[in-house]
């Protein structure tokens, strides 16, 4: 319900040359466009042996992952490519728009849609181009997550209201709303704060979530600030809280949709949700 497009991870860049492995399926396809849903493939550059700057300074090795994404697509009969390139070093920034530019004169030629993954405006990231983004791509997504992640020092939301907000607000000085899309996340970081301040935590999926809350007794209330249900446990050795992402934080997000009159939203990611998420994103996105 509400959904309209799915984005399977199909293709990773394998080489510096350009190559690409794919576990894209026509069936798969023929199945998705049967129940209604486009399926915009997407691509990642998780591989850690291939080097960003190798394989996107160099033409040659631009136009045959172009090439190649374009020909699995087309093959397949895929409606769009979705760009997830994550961790770009600063120095590959100008390499990586062009990357993006040819790709998006071949997306067009071809009848396919180009959509672009990207974290919330910082400093650090004004490389990945969000402006000629929004020129040359179909859309613009912001991961509007991950605001505390593995490895943050202390505890807290994955992706609180003032947060999401800002992150939609900052894009929007360089790409126009009628390009950009929100990403939300459908789950939860259990934290665990021990008695000399080491901070651990695990993903949960939103049922785990609310689950977890009830096993353990935990209290939990809706919290002003991150626009979420906040629940805590003291222990002996230590101190568990969570920041819930559940059907009344999800709301919040969806009215910020609303209220900036965004293209879309998007969700991280299917099967961690509960199923009444989708009455309430069909109703917001109807």
């Amino acid at each position: 319900k509400g959904l309209n497009t799915i984005s399977p991870t199909w293709f990773s860049v394998t080489d510096n040359s350009g190559n690409i492995s794919s576990i894209a399926s026509t069936d798969y396809v023929d199945y998705a466009h049967q129940c209604g849903l486009e399926v915009w493939a997407l691509v990642d550059n998780f591989d850690q042996n291939v080097d960003d700057m190798e394989l996107l300074s160099h033409t040659s090795s631009r136009e045959n992952l172009e090439n190649q994404l374009v020909n699995a697509a087309l093959q397949n009969g895929i409606d769009g490519i979705n760009v997830d390139f994550e961790q770009i070093p600063t120095d590959v920034g100008d390499h990586y728009i062009q990357f993006i530019r040819e790709l998006s004169v071949l997306c067009r030629v071809n009848n396919l849609v180009l959509s672009v993954d990207n974290y919330v405006p910082k400093g650090y990231n004004t490389h990945y181009h969000r402006e000629e983004q929004g020129v040359m791509a179909d859309y613009v997504i912001i991961m509007g997550y991950d605001e505390h992640t593995e490895g943050s020092e202390k505890a807290g939301s994955v992706a609180s209201l003032p947060f999401v907000e800002k992150g939609i607000t900052q894009t929007l000085k360089e790409v126009p709303a009628n390009k950009v899309i929100n990403g939300m996340p459908f789950y939860t970081r259990m934290w665990y704060t021990d008695t000399t301040g080491s901070v651990t935590s695990e993903i949960l999926g939103m049922s785990q979530a609310g689950q977890s809350v009830e096993n353990m007794g935990m209290t939990s209330a809706w919290d002003e600030k991150t626009s979420q249900n906040y629940a805590e446990l003291e222990t002996g050795s230590g101190k568990y809280q969570m920041w819930l992402e559940d059907e009344q934080s999800l709301e919040e997000k969806l009215k910020l949709f609303q209220k900036y009159e965004l293209a879309g939203v998007a969700e991280w990611k299917l099967g961690l949700e509960r199923n009444s998420v989708w009455d309430l994103i069909e109703q917001y996105l109807k």
